[in-house]
Parts: structure tokens; C-alpha cells; sequence
């Protein structure tokens, strides 16, 4: 039911995005994309293919699942997490049970997803705090959004702090969240948890984040190319809308833009919000909101192509 009624607040959002900015401009600019979509979707299928390199990665040496199944995997898992609006809340445990079905034990698979999905979560928290870093010190802001800037410079690097000091002194921390709420009341009598299986899938994730620097440091660069990717693609959606656009400029709205997922995960497929995070951040960088709507829209579209290669590849899997 909250799913439910957060899909319902996204739409809403959505619709009042697109009246406030003007639907028929918005329209303008998604249909001047045309046939630009087909590299669009490209660069996107790109991005998934880095990303599937750093999964492999994050695999225990033993295992040896080819490319092309773990490519396949994570196609699989993008195409559910678009097409059932649900997010990673449920594209992530479905590449974590295929690779179980792969050869992966449960706490393998998992803890392969999770660090992959956390490297990139990272890397794009620091792109959040580097970019309203930047708005801060070179654009005009009104006090609530430098407020809001702060916010996030804030949050952001205190989360990869976190993250770092629970990493090299090996904390346990996910283990002690659940353990948190599983104190709680409510929450207690219906989290089910085996201790043991949370605590072999922590020293797996572990395993790489903290053992393995070598191996640590390839995800992080191949996390960062794919996040390079997602700036080229925005740039290049940009360029067909008919705007003169640099990379650097499109640095700065990816970066800021990153807000989306860390603020309205909740939503699923962050509905309604990527649309009104692009407006306020196109704004907020000198362009027509409309141009910031059209993008976001640009981009649902390109993920729906690939997700339909998604689905194609799911059916060819055994």
C-alpha cells in the first residue's frame, strides 16, 4: 500500500512538473531527440556493460561466471527494477537470486550486488557534494537553495565517511542495523533473521571493499567510468535538444542531479521527482526548466529500450 500511494504522489508530482514548465514545450523537446534515441540508448547499454564488468568484480576469485551471463544478469535485474517501478528495492535481490542461480551461493550473490550497488551509490554521493559544492561557489543562490546545497554537501560526504571508517575498521554495520530493528517492537516480531547467514554475507562484502584493494580499486574505476557515461549521455541528449552544451556543464547538473536517488527512493522509479530534480537543477544552471523535464523523460524512454532488451535476454537465459 505505501508502494502504492508513493507511485500515486510521484505521478501527481509528475503532472504538475509538466503543467508548471509547459507541456508543449516539453513535447517540443523530447520529439527533436527522434531517432537520436538509438545512441542515447546506446551509451546508456554501454553504461550497463561497464557496470557489469564491476559486478564480475565483485565475485570471489573462485567463481568463474563468464561476462556475457553476469551482462545478461544485470540487464535482467534493470529491466524488472524499470518496468515494476520498484527500484532497487527489488531489481537488486533479483540479480542477487540469479547469480544463486548461476553458481553463487546466497550470501555470494548478494553481498557481489550490494557492493557494486554501494561503490556506485558512493562515488555518486561524492558527485552530489563535488557539484553543489561548485553551485555554491559560482552561481547566485537564493538562501533555500544554498541551504539546500549545504544540506547536501553535508549529508553526502557524511555518508562516505561512514562508509569508509566502517569499511577499514571492519564494523559490522549492516548486521547491526538489523539487529536494531529487529529490537524494535513492531518491526521485531516480523524481521526473521539468521545472524550467521547476515554475518557471512558482511565478510564477503567485506572481502572486497576492505581485503582486496587491488581488486577495490578496478570497481572504483569502473564505477567512475560509468558514471562518465551518464554525464556523456546527458550532454548528448542536451545536443539534440538543440542546445549548445559542454561536459563540464553537464557534470555539474549529473552531479547535482544525484540528489534524485537519495532523496526519493522511496518513489518508486523516482517518478514524478527525477523530472522536478532536472527542472530545478536546469534552472538553477541558466536553462529553461522544460529542458531539465524533457531529459528526464529522454532517459525513461532510453530505459525502457533497454529493459525490453532486458526482458529478451531473461527469456534466452536458462
Amino acid at each position: 500500500m505505501i508502494r502504492v500511494l508513493s507511485l500515486l504522489a510521484g505521478l501527481t508530482l509528475l503532472i504538475v512538473v509538466i503543467v508548471w514548465q509547459g507541456p508543449r514545450e516539453i513535447l517540443a523537446l523530447t520529439l527533436q531527440v527522434g531517432w537520436g534515441i538509438v545512441p542515447v540508448a546506446f551509451v546508456y547499454g554501454a553504461y550497463q556493460a561497464v557496470r557489469a564488468a564491476a559486478l564480475r568484480r565483485c565475485f570471489p576469485p573462485a567463481r568463474t561466471l563468464g561476462y556475457w551471463r553476469t551482462f545478461a544478469i544485470r540487464l535482467t535485474g534493470e529491466a524488472v527494477q524499470f518496468l515494476t517501478a520498484t527500484g532497487p528495492l527489488l531489481g537488486e535481490p533479483t540479480k542477487a537470486w540469479m547469480l544463486t542461480r548461476s553458481g553463487l551461493t546466497a550470501a555470494e550473490g548478494l553481498a557481489a550486488t550490494i557492493t557494486e550497488y554501494l561503490v556506485n551509490l558512493l562515488l555518486g554521493a561524492l558527485l552530489l557534494a563535488g557539484a553543489s559544492a561548485y553551485l555554491l561557489q559560482s552561481v547566485a543562490l537564493g538562501p533555500a537553495l544554498a541551504t539546500t546545497a549545504r544540506v547536501l554537501v553535508g549529508v553526502s560526504v557524511a555518508f562516505v565517511l561512514v562508509a569508509a571508517v566502517a569499511i577499514g575498521r571492519r564494523i559490522y554495520l549492516i548486521g547491526a542495523v538489523l539487529r536494531g530493528f529487529g529490537a524494535l517492537p513492531v518491526v521485531g516480531t516480523r524481521l526473521r533473521l539468521e545472524h550467521g547467514a547476515v554475518r557471512r554475507f558482511e565478510d564477503h562484502l567485506l572481502a572486497v571493499l576492505r581485503d582486496a584493494p587491488g581488486r577495490l580499486v578496478s570497481i572504483i574505476g569502473l564505477e567512475a567510468l560509468a558514471h562518465a557515461l551518464l554525464v556523456v549521455e546527458l550532454a548528448w541528449i542536451l545536443t539534440l535538444s538543440g542546445l549548445s552544451f559542454s561536459l563540464e556543464r553537464a557534470l555539474v547538473i549529473e552531479g547535482a542531479a544525484k540528489f534524485t536517488s537519495l532523496a526519493f527512493f522511496f518513489i518508486p522509479a523516482q517518478v514524478g521527482a527525477a523530472e522536478g530534480v532536472l527542472a530545478a537543477v536546469a534552472q538553477t544552471v541558466g536553462l529553461a526548466g522544460s529542458v531539465g523535464v524533457a531529459a528526464a523523460l529522454v532517459r525513461r524512454i532510453r530505459s525502457l529500450v533497454v529493459s525490453a532488451i532486458g526482458l529478451a535476454v531473461l527469456s534466452r537465459l536458462k
